[in-house]
């Protein structure tokens, strides 16, 4: 069966997308979570699992930043406490983590998270060996090497159908470090997109966002596989994730239910190619108007991503 993951930024919103139709909500907080559309005290968390649970649904805590010794120190502490909560899966993409939930105490199933370093069937089986039952593909994996992780690897592949896509991490806090340089106070910006622009390419926007894990820079253009849920369903991927980091409040709401609906009509043998566009179309009306949409790396020749 096809199950849709998707990001969630608040308790409210959480709730929203499990009546939606998302089958897992990904969420966090900050010393842990990488990138996320918002963070989630531990009390809001447990409440978060409970009323995803009521709902007959699960919870994916993402754990999956790079860390610092400092917060490796913390993490049993961090991880006993999501355990209790009873979340059911982690995200996870450090191998100082991995190597903590070795140990009985803490043990729990996880997504393996690496981005760009999740590129192969090979990749994938290593981690299954050490707790992961799910891997997040890197977004820059065609659909011609698509079918052939699908068809070796030994755990569901997670692929991204919809959101922003990362191409650049710093630890640094480049931000922070520029505004004190230049004598300005952050926060008068804090409600601004801030962008980054090619020299002399004035339609580059290459988005600025920053968090506890550093400086992250994503791509011009977000993803929509809208139009080729099909294909991803025949080759065997049957985790569509959709990340809200840029798409806030009820408009990713109602984008996941227009995938919902996609993945009811191709279990239901109802999909064709009109039904592909017209639910496109809405994704693009919905879609933040500053923000383009293209199918990222998905269409491109094996050969060209190297």
């Amino acid at each position: 069966m096809i199950k849709l993951i998707a990001t969630a930024e608040s308790l409210s919103q959480g709730q929203a997308l499990l009546e939606a139709g998302v089958d897992y909500l990904v969420i966090g907080e900050s010393s842990y979570g990488l990138r996320l559309p918002g963070y989630f005290d531990r009390e809001e968390m447990a409440e978060m699992i409970r009323i995803t649970h009521q709902a007959g649904k699960e919870v994916i805590v993402a754990a999956n930043a790079i860390l610092h010794n400092d917060k490796i120190d913390r993490a049993r502490d961090y991880l006993s406490q999501v355990k209790a909560m009873d979340a059911d899966l982690l995200m996870v993409g450090d191998t100082g983590l991995i190597q903590i939930l070795k140990e009985e105490a803490y043990r729990m199933p996880y997504i393996y998270d690496a981005s760009v370093l999740v590129t192969s069937p090979g990749q994938v089986n290593f981690w299954a060996q050490y707790g992961a039952v799910g891997a997040l593909v890197a977004r820059e994996v065609p659909y011609v090497e698509l079918t052939e992780m699908a068809r070796d690897a030994k755990i569901p592949l997670m692929v991204q159908t919809y959101g922003a896509s990362c191409i650049h991490q710093s630890g640094r806090m480049l931000l922070d470090n520029y505004f004190n340089f230049v004598g300005k106070d952050k926060t008068e910006v804090a409600e601004h997109e801030l962008f980054l622009s090619e020299p002399k390419k004035d339609e580059t926007h290459y988005s600025i966002y920053e968090d506890d894990h550093g400086t992250h820079i994503f791509a011009n253009n977000d993803l929509d596989l809208m139009m080729y849920l099909n294909d991803l369903q025949k080759a065997g991927i049957q985790r569509w994730y959709a990340d809200g980091i840029y798409c806030p409040g009820q408009a990713f709401v109602e984008i996941n239910r227009l995938f919902a609906q996609a993945r009811d009509a191709i279990e239901a043998g109802q999909w064709n190619d009109a039904y592909a566009l017209q639910l496109d179309q809405k994704v693009r009306e919905l879609h933040p108007d500053n923000r383009e949409l293209s199918t990222g790396f998905f269409l491109f020749d094996k050969d060209t991503v190297q």
